[in-house]
């Protein structure tokens, strides 16, 4: 696939997330509700299968094409062995902790989409959700050489 084509798929995911957020901005960043929270300003923390599923919905694609593609265009984290963008974490909310299979989207694809098409005119703040502490070693290996998560994601 050309990266035209990558390129195109982007713009026909992020439209639809910008319109989806448009309609229910409950989508992102409120913990117990959303598909993706903004954990630091680099990344956001997506729930899977969730996340896959309802943004192959919203730009109509397969979600393994959804996968696919934010994968060969670098806007997901991938574990820098096996390509998995899928790992399991802890996490805590209101002093509740969660294990979850989650992946990394680099903020900027969500940022942008909301921007472009949500109608958002500022920086989008961080969740309230946190990933617990005991983690950080796991995630600094699964993110290899990209850009670490900043101590502001992480919580005791």
């Amino acid at each position: 696939m050309s990266l035209q084509d990558y390129k195109d798929r982007i713009d026909r995911l992020q439209k639809g997330l910008g319109k989806a957020f448009t309609e229910n901005p409950f989508i992102l960043n409120i913990p117990g509700k959303s598909i993706a929270l903004k954990v630091d300003p680099y990344y956001y923390v997506a729930f899977e299968p969730a996340f896959s599923e309802n943004l192959s919905r919203f730009g109509v694609m397969l979600p393994k094409n959804v996968r696919d593609t934010l994968v060969r265009t670098g806007n997901l984290v991938t574990d820098h062995e096996t390509r998995n963008p899928i790992i399991k974490i802890r996490m805590k909310w209101n002093d509740r902790s969660y294990a979850m299979n989650v992946c990394f989207v680099e903020s900027g694809f969500i940022d942008q989409a909301l921007k472009i098409y949500g109608g958002v005119k500022e920086e989008v703040g961080l969740s309230e959700i946190r990933i617990l502490e005991s983690e950080r070693e796991r995630l600094e290996e699964f993110f290899g050489e990209r850009t670490l998560l900043k101590s502001v994601a992480f919580v005791e």
